[in-house]
Protein backbone atom coordinates (compact mmCIF):
# COMPACT_ATOMS: atom_id res chain seq x y z
CA UNK A 1 0.00 0.00 0.00
CA UNK A 2 1.70 3.65 -1.23
CA UNK A 3 1.44 6.23 0.99
CA UNK A 4 -1.55 8.10 -0.47
CA UNK A 5 -3.39 5.09 -0.61
CA UNK A 6 -2.84 4.80 2.87
CA UNK A 7 -3.47 8.74 3.69
CA UNK A 8 -6.89 8.14 1.89
CA UNK A 9 -7.96 5.04 3.95
CA UNK A 10 -7.18 7.03 7.24
CA UNK A 11 -9.45 10.14 5.91
CA UNK A 12 -11.77 8.83 4.75
CA UNK A 13 -11.95 6.72 8.49
CA UNK A 14 -12.01 10.30 10.06
CA UNK A 15 -14.88 11.47 7.92
CA UNK A 16 -16.88 8.22 8.32
CA UNK A 17 -16.43 8.70 12.42
CA UNK A 18 -17.20 12.15 12.35
CA UNK A 19 -20.25 11.59 10.21
CA UNK A 20 -21.09 8.77 12.85
CA UNK A 21 -21.05 10.83 15.81
CA UNK A 22 -22.79 14.08 14.08
CA UNK A 23 -25.30 12.00 14.07
CA UNK A 24 -25.53 9.03 17.03
CA UNK A 25 -25.63 12.55 19.20
CA UNK A 26 -28.25 14.33 17.75
CA UNK A 27 -30.20 11.59 16.81
CA UNK A 28 -29.90 10.07 20.02
CA UNK A 29 -30.71 13.26 21.61
CA UNK A 30 -34.16 13.43 19.76
CA UNK A 31 -34.48 9.72 20.67
CA UNK A 32 -34.29 10.05 24.58
CA UNK A 33 -36.11 13.19 24.81
CA UNK A 34 -39.24 13.18 21.99
CA UNK A 35 -38.29 9.83 20.31
CA UNK A 36 -38.91 5.92 20.95
CA UNK A 37 -37.38 5.96 24.36
CA UNK A 38 -39.45 8.11 26.05
CA UNK A 39 -42.71 6.81 23.99
CA UNK A 40 -41.42 3.41 25.66
CA UNK A 41 -41.12 4.64 28.95
CA UNK A 42 -44.83 6.18 28.79
CA UNK A 43 -45.98 2.99 27.97
CA UNK A 44 -44.22 1.05 30.36
CA UNK A 45 -45.53 3.01 33.02
CA UNK A 46 -49.61 3.05 31.86
CA UNK A 47 -49.80 -0.24 31.84
CA UNK A 48 -47.25 -0.90 34.20
CA UNK A 49 -44.51 -2.96 32.93
CA UNK A 50 -41.78 -4.65 35.19
CA UNK A 51 -38.52 -3.00 35.43
CA UNK A 52 -36.84 -6.01 33.60
CA UNK A 53 -39.29 -6.05 30.52
CA UNK A 54 -39.01 -2.70 30.20
CA UNK A 55 -34.88 -2.36 30.27
CA UNK A 56 -35.11 -5.21 27.93
CA UNK A 57 -37.40 -3.45 25.20
CA UNK A 58 -35.31 -0.01 26.02
CA UNK A 59 -31.82 -2.34 25.08
CA UNK A 60 -33.83 -3.93 21.87
CA UNK A 61 -34.59 -0.05 21.02
CA UNK A 62 -30.99 1.33 21.77
CA UNK A 63 -29.49 -1.53 19.52
CA UNK A 64 -32.24 -1.06 16.62
CA UNK A 65 -31.13 2.80 16.78
CA UNK A 66 -27.64 2.02 16.57
CA UNK A 67 -27.79 0.08 13.70
CA UNK A 68 -29.93 2.42 12.07
CA UNK A 69 -27.51 5.20 12.71
CA UNK A 70 -24.95 2.76 11.20
CA UNK A 71 -26.34 1.84 7.98
CA UNK A 72 -26.81 6.09 7.46
CA UNK A 73 -23.83 7.06 8.41
CA UNK A 74 -22.38 4.48 5.95
CA UNK A 75 -25.05 5.93 2.64
CA UNK A 76 -23.91 9.80 4.01
CA UNK A 77 -20.29 8.87 3.90
CA UNK A 78 -20.49 6.82 0.29
CA UNK A 79 -22.16 10.21 -0.77
CA UNK A 80 -19.40 12.68 0.48
CA UNK A 81 -17.17 10.88 -0.99
CA UNK A 82 -18.27 10.63 -4.44
CA UNK A 83 -19.12 13.86 -4.61
CA UNK A 84 -17.88 16.08 -7.05
CA UNK A 85 -19.23 19.26 -5.41
CA UNK A 86 -16.39 21.29 -2.66
CA UNK A 87 -19.80 23.40 -1.88
CA UNK A 88 -22.14 20.48 -0.69
CA UNK A 89 -19.26 18.73 1.04
CA UNK A 90 -18.08 21.88 3.12
CA UNK A 91 -21.99 22.75 3.88
CA UNK A 92 -22.51 18.78 5.05
CA UNK A 93 -19.60 18.98 7.17
CA UNK A 94 -20.18 22.24 8.29
CA UNK A 95 -24.28 21.34 9.34
CA UNK A 96 -23.35 17.97 10.96
CA UNK A 97 -20.36 19.54 12.74
CA UNK A 98 -22.89 22.42 14.44
CA UNK A 99 -25.39 19.73 15.18
CA UNK A 100 -22.70 17.27 16.87
CA UNK A 101 -21.56 20.83 18.83
CA UNK A 102 -24.85 21.34 19.79
CA UNK A 103 -25.89 18.29 20.98
CA UNK A 104 -22.59 17.70 22.80
CA UNK A 105 -23.22 21.25 24.83
CA UNK A 106 -26.77 19.73 26.05
CA UNK A 107 -25.34 15.97 26.99
CA UNK A 108 -22.21 17.81 29.05
CA UNK A 109 -23.90 20.60 30.35
CA UNK A 110 -27.89 20.62 30.35
CA UNK A 111 -28.81 16.94 31.17
CA UNK A 112 -31.27 18.34 33.07
CA UNK A 113 -33.15 18.58 29.67
CA UNK A 114 -32.59 14.49 29.60
CA UNK A 115 -33.68 13.35 33.43
CA UNK A 116 -36.76 15.60 32.39
CA UNK A 117 -37.97 13.84 29.62
CA UNK A 118 -36.75 10.39 30.89
CA UNK A 119 -38.76 11.09 33.73
CA UNK A 120 -43.10 11.44 33.30
CA UNK A 121 -44.06 13.23 36.31
CA UNK A 122 -47.55 13.87 35.34
CA UNK A 123 -48.50 10.04 35.75
CA UNK A 124 -47.75 10.50 39.31
CA UNK A 125 -50.38 13.46 39.96
CA UNK A 126 -52.49 11.42 42.34
CA UNK A 127 -52.97 13.99 45.05
CA UNK A 128 -52.62 17.73 45.55
CA UNK A 129 -49.61 18.20 47.18
CA UNK A 130 -47.07 15.98 47.98
CA UNK A 131 -45.67 14.03 50.85
CA UNK A 132 -42.74 12.48 51.32
CA UNK A 133 -42.27 9.57 54.55
CA UNK A 134 -38.72 8.41 54.87
CA UNK A 135 -37.54 5.36 56.81
CA UNK A 136 -35.62 1.94 56.71
CA UNK A 137 -35.14 -0.98 53.57
CA UNK A 138 -38.99 -1.91 53.16
CA UNK A 139 -39.10 -6.13 53.23
CA UNK A 140 -42.33 -7.32 51.24
CA UNK A 141 -44.63 -6.92 54.40
CA UNK A 142 -43.98 -3.60 54.52
CA UNK A 143 -44.79 -3.05 50.97
CA UNK A 144 -48.16 -4.62 51.25
CA UNK A 145 -48.73 -2.01 53.86
CA UNK A 146 -47.34 0.88 51.90
CA UNK A 147 -49.90 -0.60 49.40
CA UNK A 148 -52.84 -0.79 51.33
CA UNK A 149 -51.95 2.79 52.88
CA UNK A 150 -52.51 4.68 49.51
CA UNK A 151 -48.86 5.18 48.58
CA UNK A 152 -48.07 6.44 45.31
CA UNK A 153 -44.29 5.26 44.98
CA UNK A 154 -41.55 4.10 46.73
CA UNK A 155 -38.53 6.08 46.42
CA UNK A 156 -34.98 3.24 46.51
CA UNK A 157 -32.02 5.75 46.66
CA UNK A 158 -29.97 2.06 46.58
CA UNK A 159 -27.03 1.69 43.85
CA UNK A 160 -26.10 -1.04 42.23
CA UNK A 161 -22.70 0.14 42.57
CA UNK A 162 -22.54 -0.47 46.48
CA UNK A 163 -21.42 -4.18 46.47
CA UNK A 164 -22.40 -6.61 47.41
CA UNK A 165 -25.53 -5.76 49.50
CA UNK A 166 -27.40 -3.15 47.89
CA UNK A 167 -27.55 -4.94 44.13
CA UNK A 168 -29.62 -7.97 45.93
CA UNK A 169 -31.94 -5.48 47.95
CA UNK A 170 -32.81 -3.63 44.61
CA UNK A 171 -33.22 -6.98 42.82
CA UNK A 172 -35.57 -8.09 45.63
CA UNK A 173 -37.55 -4.42 46.35
CA UNK A 174 -38.02 -4.52 42.29
CA UNK A 175 -39.58 -8.71 42.56
CA UNK A 176 -41.73 -7.14 45.66
CA UNK A 177 -43.07 -4.61 44.15
CA UNK A 178 -43.94 -5.61 41.14
CA UNK A 179 -45.80 -8.88 42.86
CA UNK A 180 -48.06 -6.43 44.96
CA UNK A 181 -48.59 -3.77 42.53
CA UNK A 182 -46.85 -0.49 43.38
CA UNK A 183 -44.50 1.75 41.69
CA UNK A 184 -40.89 1.60 42.67
CA UNK A 185 -38.70 4.87 41.51
CA UNK A 186 -35.00 4.06 41.54
CA UNK A 187 -32.78 7.03 41.85
CA UNK A 188 -29.44 5.39 42.52
CA UNK A 189 -27.55 7.93 44.89
CA UNK A 190 -23.55 7.08 46.05
CA UNK A 191 -23.25 7.03 49.85
CA UNK A 192 -20.43 9.90 48.99
CA UNK A 193 -20.86 13.34 47.20
CA UNK A 194 -19.25 12.38 44.19
CA UNK A 195 -21.20 10.94 40.90
CA UNK A 196 -24.57 12.07 42.29
CA UNK A 197 -25.02 14.63 39.43
CA UNK A 198 -27.75 13.20 37.74
CA UNK A 199 -29.42 11.76 41.13
CA UNK A 200 -29.16 15.38 42.44
CA UNK A 201 -31.25 16.64 39.11
CA UNK A 202 -34.00 14.11 39.52
CA UNK A 203 -34.37 14.78 43.64
CA UNK A 204 -34.87 18.52 42.68
CA UNK A 205 -37.13 18.03 40.01
CA UNK A 206 -39.31 15.66 42.05
CA UNK A 207 -39.51 18.39 45.22
CA UNK A 208 -41.50 20.64 42.02
CA UNK A 209 -43.05 18.33 40.23
CA UNK A 210 -44.15 15.19 42.02
CA UNK A 211 -47.61 15.02 43.81
CA UNK A 212 -48.86 11.64 45.80
CA UNK A 213 -47.74 10.43 48.87
CA UNK A 214 -44.04 8.47 48.60
CA UNK A 215 -41.79 6.41 51.23
CA UNK A 216 -38.24 7.00 50.25
CA UNK A 217 -35.12 4.99 51.62
CA UNK A 218 -31.88 4.07 51.34
CA UNK A 219 -30.33 0.91 52.88
CA UNK A 220 -29.14 -0.20 56.56
CA UNK A 221 -28.06 3.89 57.22
CA UNK A 222 -30.00 6.65 57.55
CA UNK A 223 -27.32 9.62 55.74
CA UNK A 224 -28.63 9.30 52.04
CA UNK A 225 -32.46 9.08 53.07
CA UNK A 226 -31.36 12.42 54.95
CA UNK A 227 -29.28 14.16 52.36
CA UNK A 228 -32.53 13.95 50.00
CA UNK A 229 -35.35 15.03 52.42
CA UNK A 230 -32.62 17.99 53.31
CA UNK A 231 -32.08 18.49 49.50
CA UNK A 232 -36.31 18.92 48.98
CA UNK A 233 -37.35 20.70 51.84
CA UNK A 234 -34.92 23.66 50.58
CA UNK A 235 -35.86 22.81 47.18
CA UNK A 236 -40.06 23.30 47.81
CA UNK A 237 -40.54 24.24 51.87
CA UNK A 238 -44.80 23.54 51.09
CA UNK A 239 -43.66 19.61 50.93
CA UNK A 240 -45.14 17.61 53.86
CA UNK A 241 -42.42 15.34 55.80
CA UNK A 242 -42.02 12.69 57.99
CA UNK A 243 -39.71 10.74 59.08
CA UNK A 244 -38.63 7.49 60.92
CA UNK A 245 -34.95 8.23 60.50
CA UNK A 246 -32.87 9.82 63.13
CA UNK A 247 -29.57 11.81 61.86
CA UNK A 248 -26.25 11.83 62.93
CA UNK A 249 -25.05 14.29 66.28
CA UNK A 250 -21.75 15.72 65.87
CA UNK A 251 -21.64 16.00 69.46
CA UNK A 252 -21.22 12.62 69.79
CA UNK A 253 -17.54 12.89 68.00
CA UNK A 254 -14.38 14.86 69.29
CA UNK A 255 -12.66 14.70 65.98
CA UNK A 256 -13.10 14.18 62.14
CA UNK A 257 -10.76 12.35 60.27
CA UNK A 258 -8.20 15.40 59.78
CA UNK A 259 -8.38 16.66 63.26
CA UNK A 260 -10.32 17.69 66.39
CA UNK A 261 -13.42 19.31 66.11
CA UNK A 262 -13.84 22.53 68.24
CA UNK A 263 -17.21 23.61 69.83
CA UNK A 264 -17.34 27.40 70.13
CA UNK A 265 -20.62 27.89 71.00
CA UNK A 266 -23.41 25.26 71.66
CA UNK A 267 -24.25 25.01 68.27
CA UNK A 268 -21.01 26.34 66.28
CA UNK A 269 -18.72 24.00 65.73
CA UNK A 270 -15.13 24.44 64.31
CA UNK A 271 -13.68 21.23 62.11
CA UNK A 272 -11.06 20.36 59.50
CA UNK A 273 -12.18 19.76 56.16
CA UNK A 274 -14.79 16.85 56.30
CA UNK A 275 -13.91 13.71 54.12
CA UNK A 276 -16.87 12.54 52.05
CA UNK A 277 -18.62 10.39 54.43
CA UNK A 278 -18.26 13.33 57.07
CA UNK A 279 -19.78 15.45 54.47
CA UNK A 280 -22.93 13.36 54.01
CA UNK A 281 -23.33 12.62 57.46
CA UNK A 282 -22.87 15.57 59.44
CA UNK A 283 -23.35 18.30 56.80
CA UNK A 284 -25.81 17.50 54.47
CA UNK A 285 -28.38 15.79 55.95
CA UNK A 286 -29.72 18.86 56.86
CA UNK A 287 -28.15 19.67 60.63
CA UNK A 288 -26.79 22.04 59.97
CA UNK A 289 -28.63 25.52 59.10
CA UNK A 290 -25.11 27.43 57.64
CA UNK A 291 -21.49 26.18 56.42
CA UNK A 292 -18.40 28.80 56.47
CA UNK A 293 -15.26 28.21 55.19
CA UNK A 294 -12.12 30.08 56.05
CA UNK A 295 -9.62 28.49 54.32
CA UNK A 296 -7.23 30.05 52.07
CA UNK A 297 -7.86 30.18 48.58
CA UNK A 298 -3.99 30.14 48.24
CA UNK A 299 -2.88 26.86 49.56
CA UNK A 300 -6.29 25.34 49.22
CA UNK A 301 -8.16 26.60 46.03
CA UNK A 302 -9.01 22.52 44.78
CA UNK A 303 -11.03 21.80 48.31
CA UNK A 304 -12.63 24.92 48.27
CA UNK A 305 -13.78 24.76 44.87
CA UNK A 306 -14.90 21.14 45.59
CA UNK A 307 -16.94 22.50 48.83
CA UNK A 308 -18.66 25.46 46.29
CA UNK A 309 -20.10 22.66 44.49
CA UNK A 310 -20.82 20.46 47.05
CA UNK A 311 -22.47 23.23 48.55
CA UNK A 312 -24.78 24.59 45.58
CA UNK A 313 -25.54 21.07 44.61
CA UNK A 314 -26.72 19.64 47.73
CA UNK A 315 -29.04 22.90 48.78
CA UNK A 316 -27.05 23.55 51.43
CA UNK A 317 -26.40 27.28 52.50
CA UNK A 318 -22.62 28.49 52.66
CA UNK A 319 -20.95 31.34 52.93
CA UNK A 320 -16.69 31.57 51.58
CA UNK A 321 -14.86 33.95 54.29
CA UNK A 322 -11.21 33.04 53.89
CA UNK A 323 -8.46 34.07 55.75
CA UNK A 324 -4.77 34.28 54.86
CA UNK A 325 -1.26 35.33 56.48
CA UNK A 326 -2.40 38.55 55.76
CA UNK A 327 -5.75 38.86 57.25
CA UNK A 328 -5.31 41.20 60.16
CA UNK A 329 -7.62 40.64 63.44
CA UNK A 330 -9.55 43.08 62.85
CA UNK A 331 -10.54 41.33 59.44
CA UNK A 332 -11.25 38.28 61.79
CA UNK A 333 -13.38 40.45 63.78
CA UNK A 334 -15.03 41.42 60.51
CA UNK A 335 -15.79 37.58 59.89
CA UNK A 336 -16.80 36.45 63.17
CA UNK A 337 -18.96 39.16 63.40
CA UNK A 338 -20.80 37.98 60.30
CA UNK A 339 -20.51 34.41 62.01
CA UNK A 340 -22.59 35.53 64.76
CA UNK A 341 -25.74 36.42 63.02
CA UNK A 342 -26.24 33.04 61.42
CA UNK A 343 -28.79 30.85 62.18
CA UNK A 344 -27.47 28.04 64.10
CA UNK A 345 -26.04 25.16 63.97
CA UNK A 346 -23.44 26.64 62.33
CA UNK A 347 -19.94 24.18 61.13
CA UNK A 348 -16.70 26.18 60.24
CA UNK A 349 -14.08 24.61 58.37
CA UNK A 350 -10.42 25.06 57.92
CA UNK A 351 -7.91 22.36 56.41
CA UNK A 352 -6.77 21.96 59.55
CA UNK A 353 -7.63 23.21 63.17
CA UNK A 354 -4.04 23.07 64.21
CA UNK A 355 -3.07 25.76 61.92
CA UNK A 356 -1.24 29.37 62.94
CA UNK A 357 -4.42 30.60 61.35
CA UNK A 358 -7.24 28.34 63.27
CA UNK A 359 -5.66 29.22 66.10
CA UNK A 360 -5.71 33.02 65.38
CA UNK A 361 -9.84 32.58 64.31
CA UNK A 362 -10.34 30.40 67.46
CA UNK A 363 -8.52 32.96 69.54
CA UNK A 364 -10.47 36.17 68.25
CA UNK A 365 -13.90 34.12 68.48
CA UNK A 366 -13.20 33.44 72.00
CA UNK A 367 -12.57 36.92 73.02
CA UNK A 368 -15.64 38.02 70.83
CA UNK A 369 -18.30 35.80 72.48
CA UNK A 370 -16.91 36.42 75.64
CA UNK A 371 -17.03 40.49 75.48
Amino acid sequence: MNKNTSNNTLKNAITFCFFGLSLVFPLGLLMLTVGPSRMLAEKAANENWSHSNESLVQKIAILIFLITVLFITILISRFFYNSQNKTTKGLMLLFSGIALMVSLYIFSFRPELLVNSNLDYSKFNKSENAEFHFGSYPDAKKIKELKSQNYTAIISLLSEMVIPAEPILMQEELTNTSDIGIKLISIPMLPWIDDNDTSLIKIKNIAHNLKGKYYVHCYLGKDRANVFRNIIVNENSTLKIKSELGTNNIDTLKSFERGKIIKLQQHVYFTPYPTDDEFFGFILNGKMKNVVSIMDPKTNDVLIEKEHKIMKQYNQKFLFLPISDSTTDKEIQTIVDSILKLKQPVLINSYSTKSVLSERFIKVYNLTITK
